[in-house]
């Protein structure tokens, strides 16, 4: 089973529940599915297709779970990169997972031009946070210029959906190799379906390149529970969030 159908059955359920709360901004369950599918189209636009890699690096926010998404729905595989990595750190990562698309927030792009050279595999970067830069491709502008008609996977939930990076601690980062069947199965054992009575929120505080984070996204989708996204763990505000937004 391919994670994009918890999406899918999700937005056809309760498509006005609001799904993500994040800086400002509010998505409903069928706004984001919109976007997984605008983003999925303008990524086949750049030539990504099953089986290339989409690396993405950045703090929480929306866009990393679109971007795991729309790689689903294009039978490509997401690669999250831990956004504390040092530059040699995400040299090797790069090298190592071969990634066709960088998604990246504004930040980094200086880091990720010095690299340019030496990562040959990605042939598109892409910026966050309204960005731009020479060489970058503005991710919102993507979005608007993109189509909104719904891509279908192929693969059966044996392929690949994701590689994840451990800490490297002991030695160099390695790479974890997640099929999508990883995912669905611990997803449909563990969690309840989503229903149009119950009205749950989360607070997403673990980062999103950790397997913490990627489950708590997918599990919130199934379950048609809302995510307030927190770019970084900060008590404060997450006690703010907890009473402006009646969190669970």
């Amino acid at each position: 089973m391919n994670t994009t159908e918890f999406l899918n059955v999700t937005s056809l359920i309760v498509p006005d529940r609001t799904a993500i709360v994040f800086d400002g901004k509010r998505f409903s369950f069928s706004e984001l599915s919109e976007r997984v599918n605008k983003l999925a189209n303008g990524l086949q636009n750049l030539g990504v297709g099953k089986g290339d890699r989409i690396a993405a690096m950045q703090v929480n926010c929306n866009e990393y779970i679109e971007a795991y998404f729309a790689a689903a729905k294009l039978d490509a595989v997401y690669v999250p990169m831990n956004f504390r990595a040092r530059s040699e750190e995400i040299e090797y990562m790069v090298k190592d997972s071969a990634p066709k698309v960088f998604i990246a927030g504004g930040r980094y792009i200086p880091m990720l031009d010095e690299l340019r050279s030496s990562i040959p595999s990605v042939e598109n970067f892409i910026c966050l946070d309204g960005a731009s830069a020479e060489g970058w491709v503005n991710y919102d502008k993507l979005l608007e210029e993109s189509s909104s008609d719904e891509l279908f996977p192929l693969d059966d939930g044996d392929d690949l959906s994701m590689v994840m990076f451990t800490a490297g601690t002991t030695g160099s980062p390695k790479g974890v190799m997640l099929s999508h069947e990883s995912f669905s199965s611990y997803i449909l054992s563990n969690v309840s379906p989503v229903e149009i009575d119950i009205e749950e929120k989360n607070i997403l505080t673990v980062p999103l390149y950790h397997i913490a984070g990627v489950q708590a996204v997918i599990a919130a989708i199934y379950g048609g529970r809302t995510l307030i996204i927190q770019r970084q763990f900060e008590p404060i505000e997450w006690m703010t969030l907890v009473q402006d937004e009646l969190a669970d």
